[in-house]
């Protein structure tokens, strides 16, 4: 198989996970740590055994440390809950790790301005 079709392979399985991530966030687990959380990127190794998912949350620093603790501490029963949806022969090992890029500040920034603006109506 080709450098490219390995690559073009991991893309998509990235995209299926952070899908599938993303909804057992939404409607699995109930951590209240975990407060408004956004998969921002997922990068899977070469080997699939190992994945990086980038989030953004909503909050000031506290509750934004507080919130990755959470997933942190989740990513066992995440990577369990995982293993059942998957097709794979195996689940990959999932870090989570805070978004430094400046389009997540900005969409950070943009949520939290929607945010005010729920509160206030």
């Amino acid at each position: 198989m080709s450098f490219e079709n390995q690559n073009r392979r991991n893309l998509k399985f990235a995209s299926s996970l952070k899908h599938q991530i993303n909804e057992i966030l939404q409607k699995e687990i109930s951590d209240p740590r975990i407060g408004f959380v956004t998969i921002t990127n997922v990068r899977v190794s070469a080997d699939r055994r190992h994945v990086t998912v980038y989030v953004s949350t909503l909050g000031n620093e506290e509750k934004q440390a507080e919130s990755l603790k959470g997933l942190v501490n989740a990513s066992g029963y995440i990577r369990h809950l995982l293993s059942k949806k998957l097709e794979t022969r195996f689940t990959p090992d999932i870090e989570f790790v805070k978004d430094e890029s400046p389009g997540a500040r900005i969409e950070q920034i943009l949520k939290e301005i929607e945010h005010e603006k729920g509160k206030n109506q």
